[in-house]
């Protein structure tokens, strides 16, 4: 009894503890520290910092899976996910959808939630629905259906299950989204707040939405020409980029070995990442194709070096030896003695071994502070020759293209370090791979400038891949002893992340319906039509 009346008596004074709180309730459980209101501009610092991938990501979604399938990379253990069409870790082809959607589109959506009817944050919620046209716009190039119209709307509509939208709703609403946007943007009012992408400077912004217009409106090409000309027309006229300047891209901090921060390039993490050789080479594919067309792009993009040790590359031999591994390779299936390095003039070089022959990335596409390229000037320029062949709003294709050609070698200058490449090269260039006047030759010859243009851009360069049908890569089949994953046919779509039948089973099971009942990387997103 003694017991009990003491329980009742601490619970008697904690209740009474409880009643004389509440009166400074709200002031002694608030946080002194916390923000009650963060600047819209300061979310879209962070979330185009956040676009341009950080390391972990960008290993799995693009290294590892979007740039090798199109043969840019191989060597790389993680490279045969893409490479060699198989899934070895099942959760690379979840990353972008499980960090995009939580932190990217909730933050995207609260910014454009926000700033409604804010006159001073106008242009700064045009850029931000630019911005989320952009980002869905790779989710469900990659995945098919997927989350659109509710997505991101947990907290201000409790809207927890999302349902799966059908590409075809999503690509009609971008349409009107850009449109809208772009001509909200308004260059008399404040400008885009946080914007490290263009600085805040509305005509930029306004090229870039159109021209993003412009390369979401060729996606439809095949599925429904009529309304594919009707979004490349508009998107000429509202006005596309002109010139290298309206590029958008990111510029990186330099990374700190020191305290650890994810500082820097994402992708260079990654090539920095493994010591010696056990890291990414190019493949053949890409090499011999820059070889065969004498491009001085491959001097930039690529360079053989003696290994990389504690995040530094080794001896520069890229003047001596261009090779590249053969696509869908590990590093260990073409690990042979090279031996002595040899000038033309008998003198000694190096010695190279244990997969050193091979090109890597080279140390300007790979330093921390090499900017991502998102949509560059001369991407604008090739589907503006793609235009005039078809006659939609264009003229001059052989005009477009050599001017699609020189932007993308002079923005190369734009790697840190690189070296410039002069204009009498270019002129021979394309004295040499000047555009074909027949079809499907001009066609070919546009899209296998996209492909080597879009080069540290896997994910973009996959998509075009899809629609267009080039480069005509060679699918991987086998080495050795490693098998395709598909019987050596290219994936076209990534799956579902297999949480999403715990956490949204009715919309996710929809969406696997109408693809024919199962999550399969083989079937085809709407637009891609064969």
């Amino acid at each position: 009894m003694k017991a009990l009346n003491k329980y009742l008596l601490v619970i008697s004074v904690l209740l009474l503890g409880l009643g004389a709180c509440t009166d400074d309730f709200e002031d002694i459980n608030t946080n002194p520290q916390a923000f009650n209101f963060i600047d819209p501009g300061v979310q879209m610092t962070k979330i185009q910092l956040d676009l341009s991938g950080n390391r972990e990501e960008l290993w799995r979604y693009d290294l590892g899976i979007c740039s090798p399938m199109m043969q840019y990379f191989a060597g790389s253990w993680w490279c045969q996910h893409g490479g060699q069409y198989r899934i070895v870790e099942k959760n690379h082809w979840f990353t972008l959808w499980e960090e995009m959607y939580p932190r990217d589109i909730k933050n995207i959506v609260d910014v454009i939630h926000r700033t409604e009817g804010e006159e001073y944050y106008q242009n700064t919620r045009a850029a931000a629905r630019i911005l989320k046209v952009y980002m869905f716009s790779i989710l469900t190039d990659l995945y098919g259906d997927v989350p659109y119209f509710d997505a991101g709307k947990g907290f201000t509509d409790k809207v927890f299950q999302p349902r799966y939208d059908k590409q075809e709703d999503i690509y009609a609403d971008f349409f009107n989204e850009l449109d809208e946007a772009v001509n909200d943007l308004d260059a008399s009012k404040e400008g885009v707040r946080g914007d490290i992408m263009y600085g805040g400077s509305v005509e930029k912004w306004k090229r870039f939405g159109n021209s993003l217009r412009m390369r979401l409106g060729f996606r439809l090409q095949k599925v429904n020409p009529s309304e594919a000309e009707k979004q490349v027309r508009a998107a000429i006229e509202g006005g596309v980029m002109q010139s290298n300047d309206d590029l958008c891209k990111v510029v990186h901090l330099d990374f700190d070995f020191v305290d650890g921060e994810n500082r820097g390039n994402g992708r260079s993490q990654v090539f920095h990442a493994s010591d010696d050789s056990e890291g990414y080479r190019l493949t053949n594919t890409f090499v011999d194709h820059l070889k065969a067309t004498n491009d001085p792009r491959l001097f930039v993009y690529g360079g053989t070096y003696l290994g990389v040790v504690s995040g530094k590359y080794g001896q520069d031999i890229t003047e001596y030896l261009q090779m590249g591994i053969t696509h869908g390779a590990m590093w260990w299936n073409e690990w042979s003695d090279y031996g002595d390095l040899i000038d033309d003039e008998g003198n000694y070089i190096a010695w190279v071994s244990q997969g050193h022959k091979h090109m890597m990335p080279s140390k300007y596409v790979a330093d921390f502070t090499a900017p991502f390229f998102h949509m560059t000037y001369a991407e604008v320029e090739l589907l503006l020759a793609e235009a005039a062949l078809l006659d939609w709003g264009a003229t001059g294709a052989a005009e477009h293209y050599e001017k699609a050609v020189r932007a993308s070698m002079e923005h190369c200058a734009m790697y840190p370090g690189a070296p410039v490449i002069a204009s009498d090269v270019v002129d021979a260039y394309l004295e040499a791979n000047p555009l074909p006047s027949a079809s499907p030759d001009n066609l070919k010859a546009i899209h296998n400038q996209m492909w080597v243009n879009l080069y540290m851009n896997g994910v973009e360069a996959y998509s075009s891949f899809r629609r267009s049908g080039y480069p005509e890569l060679v699918p991987f089949e086998s080495v050795e002893w490693y098998s395709s994953g598909t019987g050596g046919v290219i994936p076209r779509r990534f799956f579902y992340p297999d949480f999403e039948a715990i956490n949204n089973p009715e919309s996710y099971q929809e969406a696997i319906d109408r693809m024919g009942g199962t999550n399969d990387w083989l079937t085809r997103v709407w637009w891609d039509v064969e």
